[in-house]
């Protein structure tokens, strides 16, 4: 199996409910998600101390990303990624009723998952199929983001 990461900077002053990233299958491959760090930025100032909840859904419909963040290949000898990345949705994706999982920390913290061995979260092939992060609580103070890295792989 290839790997590959791909990070996403949510919108600044980002709020509950906002879609910052989604990580969606390709017509031909799905995908196993195997790591997620996440925490926050606040530009040259301390992050202002609140808890976060993000929820991880399954989506099935892509939606309309505010951008694409760039896909790396974590082993230069693997072929091109097939799964697509989108950020900072302006039109939701169509998500699951409930979030799959709830990943709560703090904003002067951050959480680092790895999904490794037994632990799978496993992407169906199919263009609309997908796990998307929501920011589930709070509204993120002004000048802060919340910052995503995600590797999987195909």
């Amino acid at each position: 199996m290839s790997r590959f990461s791909a990070q996403a900077t949510s919108t600044v002053a980002g709020a509950a409910g906002l879609n910052f990233l989604g990580l969606f299958a390709g017509a031909t491959a799905g995908a196993k998600l195997r790591r997620v760090t996440l925490g926050t930025i606040a530009g040259a100032t301390t992050p202002t101390s609140q808890q976060l909840q993000i929820g991880v859904y399954r989506a099935t419909a892509t939606g309309t990303a505010g951008s694409s963040p760039v896909v790396a290949q974590l082993d230069p000898n693997s072929g091109p990624a097939l799964c697509t990345v989108g950020a900072n949705f302006s039109a939701g994706p169509t998500l699951a009723a409930n979030a799959s999982w709830l990943i709560p920390f703090n904003t002067q913290s951050s959480v680092d998952l790895p999904w490794e061995l037994l632990e799978e979260w496993v992407i169906t092939k199919g263009t609309a199929n997908g796990l998307v992060f929501q920011n589930q609580t709070n509204v993120l103070p002004a000048g802060h983001a919340i910052v995503a890295s995600i590797e999987w792989e195909e």
